[in-house]
């Protein structure tokens, strides 16, 4: 006599609503082709569930019009009957017109039903399912073995994560059994051990890795019975794990010592005019069409050597103030499209504006400070744009701030900034106070521990309100600088404006004192520290003093790791951008004169890629939205959603002169869905100023997803 385990059944039905301003159609009212007309099954119908636990698959419907093409941006309404619940009461129809959900099993037993309508048509939609209790386990079956080989420590591929199926002694799939992976020959099997079977008596593992070289095999339990996988060879990671490694010599025609990356994924770059009128002109980069050698100019009448430039919150590029001498400003306004053509001069500012930094406010405003204008005079009155003009902020009086102050909206200041430096004492300024004077008031802030400012140091915000400021000329009194006194450090410092009363810590020391150093937040949340002199004066054309080996520094260790070196003297005029791989493009030195010596003109730059990219398979991000609101959760399909541990986005960055005026970086909240994750947008734009972002997703690793662009507004 054959036992056959006891196995207890309940029919349920879940719905799918169509609901659409607009989407019925009475009589004979003709519907445009891009009107929802029609909601289908796509799948998910009639699987097998384990009461209590979501179903093996997610149920998908598919929004089309009159003539069968898919609707996107529709809302599709979810309602389960029966027990148990939905993931989502609302989806919203992707770019190919589908929506889905998970449906989650009730715990209830017994024969139920209900229908419900899910078409315009009034034709019920109706996807059934059928919920089952777990049975012992009798045997276990390999599927999908782990992979053949695999680096130490990496997270396999989703491609090659096992997967087991769990019967019962009936031979029937056995639902709701929990299964646990080891490594059976040596090594630790790493992440995720243990999964329950779904209602086909599937077990799927998802982010598991094996740390520990040579050959092992992986054992899978279910209640007394086991399997072994086929072999695993485990190689040794590449010293690249630990210091990363640089790319050749890739050649520019001109110093690109201004650099930004454009919504379109180019890159927009411009140096100082030579003997030739275009020498100088700006260049845009196409990454994808090779290398950045014989690029046409973009021809401008003004010399934008020395302006400041970000993105605005459309990916507008805007520039403002540029080279009319040494120390003597021009007041132009230049704006460039996201692909990088020139749209058009705007009107000039009421000073001009040589190294002036150019901040976006969190309403869309543009903020322009510092520089000296046009009779070599500091510009002490800060501008702002708003209604397409530019408007003075007199009520900031006469205090002097160094060239291209390093600017941040703070994340808790009705769009307040924070100047953090280069001065001893750091400030903050707020635009729209009003005062005796006029618009626009500066109050002190706390003073930086080290007592000396740091010339030509660097600054990064790596989260909201979180500074970073590291290196810099430590001898260098404002606005009197004396070259020959400037010594550089090695020291770094952070300050933390979430706090009631922030002040400056230490953050350690860098491997090497640096100055006309760059700063890159990278993926991971480090912040990468490139080129830069140990030499004292202002300008230090000896390439004894040139340090070329990177930094990394950890916020989360507070620690400092030494990495590989690059091959070129990259000191003033050095540029540093991250890239949508997760590289960091480190380029220019330049373009100068220490006294009546030539800074070596470096027209070339060399791609860095950090240890991360040297751990294993990289997670990938199937599709994102181009555009998300505030406080928005929206979905990033990725098949790698039970690997994430991690969610960044990084603003454009947009560098000269040792400070990356536009990138910085929020982690994002996030949660796992059946296609793959649910992703929640920082809360308001003081937290993330209005604008494009490069988004990633890591691993357990940190290992990093090339990013996708998206549009915050």
């Amino acid at each position: 006599m054959v036992m056959i385990s006891r196995i207890r059944k309940v029919r349920l039905w879940t719905i799918a609503t169509l609901v659409a301003a607009g989407s019925l159609r009475c009589g004979g009212d003709s519907v445009p082709p891009t009107t929802p007309t029609t909601i289908e099954m796509v799948s998910g119908n009639g699987q097998n569930g384990v009461v209590g636990q979501p179903l093996p698959s997610p149920l998908v419907v598919l929004v089309t019009d009159d003539n069968g093409n898919p609707v996107p941006d529709v809302q599709v309404t979810w309602a389960a009957q029966g027990g148990g619940s939905v993931s989502s009461a609302v989806t919203q129809s992707g770019s190919n017109g589908q929506a889905s959900v998970t449906r989650i099993l009730g715990t209830e037993l017994g024969p139920q039903g209900t229908t419900a309508t899910a078409s315009l048509d009034g034709s019920p939609i109706t996807f059934t399912s059928t919920a089952v209790e777990p049975g012992a386990p009798g045997s276990i079956v390999i599927t999908t073995n782990p992979p053949v080989s695999a680096l130490d420590g990496e997270v396999f591929d989703p491609a090659v994560q096992p997967v087991v199926q769990v019967r019962d002694g009936a031979g029937i799939p056995a639902p709701g059994v929990q299964v646990t992976a080891t490594s059976s020959s040596g090594g630790t099997l790493e992440g995720d051990t243990q999964v329950t079977t779904d209602g086909n008596g599937v077990a799927a593992f998802g982010d598991l890795g094996l740390r520990g070289t040579g050959t092992h095999t992986l054992a899978f339990t279910a209640g007394s019975v086991n399997v072994s996988s086929s072999p695993v060879e485990v190689t040794p990671l590449s010293s690249k794990a630990t210091t990363g490694s640089w790319g050749p010599v890739v050649n520019w025609d001109i110093v690109p010592l201004h650099m930004n990356l454009l919504p379109s994924g180019k890159i927009f770059a411009w140096g100082k005019r030579d003997v030739s009128d275009t020498m100088g002109m700006p260049r845009v980069w196409d990454p994808a069409s090779g290398p950045p050698s014989g690029l046409a100019p973009i021809h401008v009448t003004d010399m934008l050597f020395c302006a400041g430039h970000t993105l605005m919150p459309d990916g507008t590029l805007m520039l403002s103030g540029g080279h009319m001498m040494d120390d003597r400003g021009i007041p132009t306004t230049y704006f460039f499209s996201a692909d990088g053509a020139f749209l058009r001069k705007g009107p000039d500012m009421h000073h001009g504006r040589w190294y002036p930094t150019l901040t976006v406010l969190p309403d869309g405003r543009m903020l322009t400070m510092a520089g000296r204008d046009q009779s070599n005079l500091v510009v002490t009155t800060p501008e702002i744009w708003e209604n397409n003009q530019w408007v003075e902020l007199p009520g900031a009086g006469d205090t002097i701030i160094p060239y291209y102050p390093r600017n941040y909206v703070a994340p808790n200041g009705n769009g307040r900034i924070f100047y953090a430096g280069e001065r001893i004492r750091s400030k903050w300024f707020d635009v729209d106070a009003t005062g005796a004077a006029g618009r626009g008031a500066w109050s002190e802030g706390p003073l930086h521990i080290y007592r000396f400012n740091r010339d030509y140091g660097t600054s990064a915000m790596w989260e909201p309100g979180k500074i970073f400021y590291a290196g810099g000329g430590g001898d260098v009194k404002w606005p009197t600088p004396d070259p020959k006194a400037a010594t550089p450090t090695a020291t770094a410092e952070i300050i933390d404006l979430n706090q009631p009363s922030p002040q400056w810590q230490s953050a350690g020391s860098m491997s090497a004192p640096r100055r006309h150093l760059n700063s890159t937040i990278l993926p991971d949340g480090t912040i990468l520290i490139t080129g830069g002199t140990r030499g004292g004066g202002f300008v230090d054309i000896n390439e004894a003093d040139a340090v070329k080996a990177a930094d990394l520094w950890n916020p989360k260790t507070g620690q400092w790791t030494t990495l590989a070196a690059a091959s070129r003297m990259r000191v003033y005029h050095s540029v540093s951008l991250l890239l949508p791989d997760g590289t960091v493009l480190h380029g220019a030195s330049g373009d100068a004169m220490a006294g009546p010596v030539e800074v070596p003109p470096e027209r070339n730059h060399e791609i860095f890629s950090p240890p991360y990219l040297f751990k294993g398979a990289r997670p990938n991000i199937s599709s994102a939205p181009g555009t998300v609101s505030y406080n928005q959760t929206f979905s990033v399909a990725t098949p790698n959603a039970s690997q994430i541990t991690e969610v960044r986005w990084i603003r454009l960055g947009t560098v000269t002169h040792a400070f990356d005026a536009g990138q910085r970086a929020n982690t994002l909240n996030f949660t796992r869905s059946a296609t793959g994750i649910e992703v929640t947008a920082p809360l308001n734009p003081n937290l993330a100023p209005p604008g494009y972002y490069q988004l990633f997703v890591l691993n357990r690793n940190g290992v990093p997803s090339q990013s996708k662009f998206i549009h915050i507004q």
